[in-house]
């Protein structure tokens, strides 16, 4: 009851029962204030915090105010429990952290009792880098959390054990006085490392160093004690005499703790325990009996007689680290487990990653370690037709059919003739991917709780691997998915494709194939007007129709792009020709329904398959018969036949001299002239190469496309470019009449990111200023990669470099880029000229476009002008340039500059 007297107390009023909730809710509810109170007529009062507080009762039932306030206080405490717990942690073994480890420990210490002794052990992990390495990371966190789980069984509640860092434990045991007891502690902590895991190979046996130190000997406070203990770590790691030591062993090795007592441990049996344990004196010297008696039932239970968990643990351990063969490993393991269960079988189901459903993947029986097939396919039910909650260990368990309420339990059980099982789930990520199962057909079974501990501990060091390894699995299926099928039409890549044709061969010998090698005219123009995700929709239809089963094709395969191969059974040359259009004509229709204003024509490559040589030479003849017709309009299906062969031979003869010709200066530069109109006189030169091969001249179309396909063509192009830096150079030091001189660029060096740095360099290293270099890219470049060459176009034009787009026109979609084109030259297409006189109707168009250049400051020359009426023409549309036979044919240099003095 509170005191009467008041006066030194304020006063406060609460006037209502939820204006007291309100208050009590606020505040931490001490201990003592629902019970100090005076309670009047309709109203109570109580002391809190030098104040008398005032609350009407309100019609309210003050027991329950009190009751409720109690349960309010309850669930706070529960609540802060729970949060200082975690905060306590270790996040993955759940023993104490560093830092709580260190708060406890010094608490004690300060309240430490004088004459009382207690120690503090360091425990490192020796080689625990070689299991994280060799057996993984996950493999090496399931070690170390059976190791925290044991720990915990061999020290009393009182303890102190917590982990400091990756591999290290520290062990604080309190009140005690015997050096024995530390040297037994230590032992049975070497002996959960050694327990945890044996092999043969010495380079994954587990085991540990401790180190030891004791208070108050060693130091008065929690940061001497861990420093001693640590420096006797250090001195355990260098001897490897022992696997532990204790600091003052480092000081006076003959005279350890001499006030510590040294006895023989007596042993007697504590009769309702039945266990032989040490005697009731050391009990007490050391901690109460109820609580040595709790821990001595934890420790028989992982270290019994039986050595159940331990012998079990320890062969999981072991035979999955030294099978190389993981599915092995865990065969032999699960008939380990059967016998040491006395069980009838034990299977793994797991969940098939092409299935929803479970299947037994591994199964042990008393028939052997394979279970009848019958069987094996029936367990799997037992889980899939069951709903089953396992608990938070993940333990499933039915001790005896005939317990169970649950019907249909009981008749799958019957089914399979399972009196008693007992299941721990495989988890991944908080996702069942499966269970362990033990069956017993001959009896129930009241699985005590270390066949339960045991269980898990296996499922853990099982699902350890085996869930690696599934991840591995699925690895490696999307390593062969990527390496051997196109990810978008899902067709065999060409590496597939080669070997599937073999296999082919192989298999019919005596059968004839023809390889066909296709693709989509003008592909990159459809992409560019239906979009990428249309482009992508055709191919994929484009393969889906070569694998229908009335192509006949027996093998598919998507080389690139747009490009295709097949192979077919092949009789004679026009009903294979036939097929071939047929195929051709179903997909333009397929297309044309969908895409009405564009024309879909596929061009084909085919070339008959010699056995005696190897595939790739087939491909590679009928990608050349594929080349061949490209742009033909007239043919789409081409043979590759003997004048396919010549010309592959000269392509030979090209390459193997190529290299030579240059060094020896083979390559010879000629100009052609460019004439502005207005004043018909020579403005500027076309750069074209010749190649001077003995007493002929060999013609750019027959060595160029070759050396564009094998990329000799950078080394050609910056040979010609350096050839005119040089022109230009003797031109202005002999003080001539200097004239720009334009260059083609090959697609090929857009590729290169340095292409523009490196002509930089070359003109600075020849002092010519740029604007007497330009630079021709043809129109086809900006079709195939038009983001590169606007870019380079660009940064080209701010150097100060001309530049021009050649064959203008040319192209599919020529108005379309010319918005893009920011150029200072478009050269128009020498077609628009046609054979001859204009018509009306070229003449329309080539003054269209020569209006819009000028609006967007670009200046037009007109190539392949032969007649005077092209000329004529070409003034009157005020056409700034022309390039052509009218004017003059490309020239040697000598003649070139003979030309420029007229």
């Amino acid at each position: 009851m509170i005191d009467k007297d008041k006066r030194t107390f304020k006063r406060k009023n609460i006037y209502t029962k939820d204006q007291l909730m309100d208050f009590f809710s606020n505040i931490s509810l001490p201990d003592g204030v629902i019970s100090n109170y005076i309670e009047k007529d309709n109203y109570i009062e109580f002391i809190y915090n030098d104040t008398i507080y005032s609350t009407l009762i309100d019609g309210g039932n003050w027991d329950e105010i009190k009751q409720e306030l109690l349960r309010q206080k309850e669930r706070k405490k529960m609540e802060s429990d729970r949060i200082q717990a975690l905060e306590k942690q270790d996040t993955l073994t759940k023993l104490y952290n560093k830092e709580y480890s260190k708060r406890i420990i010094e608490e004690f210490l300060e309240k430490a009792e004088p004459g009382s002794r207690h120690a503090l052990m360091i425990v490192d992990i020796d080689n625990f880098d070689t299991v994280n390495e060799n057996l993984g990371y996950i493999f090496g966190d399931t070690v170390l959390v059976n190791i925290a789980d044991s720990l915990r069984k061999i020290f009393y509640d009182t303890d102190i054990a917590g982990r400091i860092g990756g591999d290290e434990f520290l062990i604080f045991l309190k009140n005690v006085q015997e050096i024995e007891l530390l040297k037994e502690k230590a032992e049975e902590i070497y002996s959960v490392f050694r327990g945890t895991y044996t092999g043969e190979d010495r380079s994954y046996q587990m085991s540990c160093s401790i180190g030891i130190a004791v208070f108050p000997e060693d130091g008065a406070d929690y940061m001497q004690l861990f420093l001693k203990a640590d420096a006797a770590l250090m001195k355990t790691r260098e001897n490897r005499n022992n696997f532990y030591s204790f600091y003052q062993d480092m000081l006076y090795p003959d005279m350890l703790y001499p006030d510590m007592l040294y006895t023989d441990t007596v042993y007697t049996d504590i009769p309702h325990t039945g266990i032989s344990t040490p005697d009731i004196k050391k009990i007490e010297q050391y901690i109460d009996r109820d609580c040595y008696e709790k821990y001595i039932i934890n420790k028989t239970r992982a270290y019994g007689s039986s050595n159940f968990d331990k012998e079990i643990t320890a062969f999981a351990f072991d035979i999955m680290s030294r099978t190389k063969d993981v599915n092995s490993a865990i065969n032999l393991l699960l008939n380990k487990v059967r016998v040491q269960f006395d069980c009838d079988h034990i299977c793994i189901l797991e969940y098939t990653t092409s299935s929803s459903d479970l299947s037994a993947t591994y199964f042990s029986s008393k028939d052997g370690i394979q279970a009848k097939e019958e069987l094996s396919h029936k367990i799997p039910l037992l889980v899939q037709n069951l709903d089953i909650s396992f608990d938070e260990n993940g333990i499933y368990y039915v001790n005896h059919i005939e317990e169970t309420e649950d019907e249909v339990v009981k008749t799958l059980m019957e089914n399979l003739e399972i009196k008693a099982l007992l299941q721990c789930g495989i988890f991944e990520n908080g996702t069942l991917k499966g269970c362990v199962s033990i069956h017993d057909c001959e009896k129930p079974r009241y699985w005590t709780q270390y066949e339960v501990d045991s269980l898990v501990t296996i499922t853990k060091i099982i699902s350890s691997y085996l869930l690696k390894m599934r991840a591995s699995e699925r690895a490696s299926q999307q390593l062969y998915r990527i390496k051997n099928y196109d990810i978008l039409t899902g067709l065999p890549t060409l590496h597939k494709f080669k070997k599937d044709v073999r296999n082919l061969l192989e298999k019919y010998p005596d059968r004839k194939y023809a390889i066909v090698y296709s693709d989509i005219t003008q592909f990159k123009y459809i992409n560019n007007t239906l979009g990428y995700e249309a482009g992508d929709k055709i191919l994929c239809e484009f393969a889906a129709l070569l694998t229908e089963a009335d192509t006949l094709t027996e093998g598919v395969s998507r080389v690139s792009e747009d490009n295709f191969l097949a192979v077919l059974q092949y009789e004679e040359e026009e009903s294979f020709k036939k097929h071939i259009f047929q195929i051709n004509e179903k997909f333009h229709s397929m297309q044309k329904a969908k895409y009405p204003s564009t024309k879909f024509i596929i061009v084909s490559g085919v070339s008959l398959v010699d056995s005696r040589e190897d595939i790739t030479v087939a491909i590679d003849n009928a990608n050349i018969a594929r080349k061949s017709i490209k742009g033909n309009p007239k043919t789409t299906c081409k043979f590759f036949d003997n004048s396919m062969k010549v010309k592959l031979q000269w392509e030979a003869e090209i390459t193997n001299s190529m290299e030579q010709a240059l060094k020896d200066g083979e390559f010879i530069v000629y100009l052609q002239p460019k004439i502005g109109l207005s004043e018909n006189i020579l403005v500027g030169a076309e750069a074209l190469v010749r190649w001077k091969k003995g007493d002929s001249l060999v013609p750019p179309n027959d060595f160029i496309p070759i050396f564009e396909k094998n990329g000799f063509v950078v080394n050609l192009d910056f040979y010609i470019y350096e050839e005119v830096c040089k022109i230009l150079r003797r031109w202005i030091d002999g003080e001539r009449r200097v004239v720009p001189i334009s260059v083609n660029v090959s697609r090929i060096h857009l590729n290169d990111e340095n292409f523009v740095g490196d002509i930089k360099r070359l003109v600075d290293s020849y002092r010519i200023p740029y604007h007497f270099l330009e630079l021709e890219l043809t129109e086809s470049i900006f079709l195939s990669n038009t983001e590169v060459a606007i870019n380079t176009m660009k940064e080209l034009r701010r150097l100060g470099f001309g530049v021009s787009i050649d064959d203008f026109g040319a192209g599919y979609s020529s108005l379309n880029l010319l918005k893009d084109m920011a150029t200072d030259v478009i050269k128009l297409d020498k077609e628009f000229f046609g054979q001859g006189d204009m018509q009306k109707e070229e003449q329309i168009i080539l003054s269209s476009i020569i209006s819009m250049a000028k609006q967007l400051n670009m200046k037009v020359l007109s190539e392949g002008v032969e007649t005077q009426n092209q000329s004529d023409f070409l003034k009157s549309v005020y056409c700034d340039m022309a390039q052509g036979y009218l004017y003059s044919k490309p020239i040697p240099v000598t003649e070139f500059e003979e030309l420029m003095k007229k």
